[in-house]
């Protein structure tokens, strides 16, 4: 069986990446194409570096492949991580991973808040910016603090220390700031929800299992308040402490699992997605996004550090999404991974 895989480099040079180095912060390094592709061959497959580049479909065309392991981001706008799927669908090739719907709700904030309000998933009040002159109105209806982020991006894009703001002042500037860095996007303010980063992993489709609940800590002291910015996680291995299982009450853990699941079908999810919550000082769990598109690097992406505190090997992960993946589209599943989840 030949698998291709799709993807983008960090280190591809696009006219956005020239002027602005966050752009391609969502992207992947070839060691995590390289450690997908070992996997593959591992298992008897024969791997194909497809990328995901504007010659797509005559890679496709020429390498004819059974099989589409899919973790490209895409490039620009808020549907750029549905245009993959897309095409893969046009020319009728199965891959893994959520379908264009699904990538392009979930990547867009806004919609997302949507839908938790229609499907009762407790999510942190918001407002929308456009314009600077919106910051009155968003100052009247939130209450501060608020985090304010840019509405269609991934990976801590557009989320620095800073984007915490207490008044009207630092709302006002983070506005500004956020609408010349990301001028053709609208600006989502949140209430900031103070309390613990909790991140969950949901494998399957029909009926998802959590894979774990893994708490994001500040290293230099747990106690603090903190969020995940663009600078917290560029500088992980100094400031990032994880813990599996968080140390919750157990009711909290049925409810947060209650909730990535309900999250998980409600959006439409399939074979793997990463859903971030937030904890208030009372125990109170609101959900900030789902990530259907996790990061799968062998050294840093949270998925695979949980399923590493619970003994998954990352060989282990990567056939477990496989193996969801194949089941979906009537494949032979592969025998060799037993891991279950609990």
């Amino acid at each position: 069986m030949k698998i291709g895989i799709t993807y983008n480099l960090k280190d591809e040079i696009t006219p956005l990446s020239v002027l602005s180095r966050e752009h391609n912060e969502e992207y992947d390094n070839i060691t995590t194409i390289d450690a997908m592709c070992r996997v593959l061959k591992k298992n008897g497959f024969e791997a194909v570096k497809l990328g995901a580049k504007v010659d797509i479909f005559d890679r496709l065309r020429k390498e004819k492949v059974d099989f589409v392991f899919n973790v490209a981001e895409g490039y620009y706008g808020r549907n750029r991580e549905s245009i993959i799927p897309s095409i893969l669908e046009m020319m009728s090739i199965s891959y893994s991973g959520s379908d264009p719907l699904t990538l392009g709700l979930t990547l867009d904030k806004i919609m997302a808040k949507k839908i938790f309000q229609f499907a009762k998933i407790p999510s942190p009040r918001y407002g929308i910016v456009r314009r600077l002159e919106d910051a009155d109105i968003i100052n009247n209806s939130l209450s501060y603090p608020m985090i304010v982020k840019p509405a269609w991006e991934g990976s801590s894009k557009g989320i620095y220390n800073s984007s915490r703001v207490n008044d009207k002042n630092e709302l006002g500037r983070n506005m500004k700031l956020l609408l010349k860095k990301y001028p053709n996007q609208p600006i989502l303010a949140e209430e900031y929800i103070k309390g613990r980063e909790i991140t969950v992993g949901v494998l399957g489709n029909g009926s998802p299992k959590v894979l774990g609940l893994m708490e994001i800590l500040n290293k230099k002291d747990p106690r603090e308040d903190f969020f995940y910015s663009l600078e917290v996680k560029r500088d992980w291995e100094k400031l990032v402490d994880y813990q599996l299982p968080p140390d919750i009450p157990q009711t909290l853990d049925i409810e947060i699992r209650r909730l990535a699941t309900h999250a998980f079908k409600e959006f439409g999810c399939r074979d793997i997605a990463r859903i971030d919550f937030r904890l208030s000082e009372y125990n109170e769990p609101y959900i900030l996004e789902i990530n259907p598109l996790p990061g799968l690097s062998p050294q840093y992406g949270d998925l695979v550090i949980m399923a590493q505190k619970q003994g998954i090997s990352y060989e282990g992960l990567i056939l477990m999404i496989l193996n969801s993946a194949f089941s979906r589209c009537g494949i032979e599943r592969i025998e060799k991974t037993k891991v279950e989840i609990v």
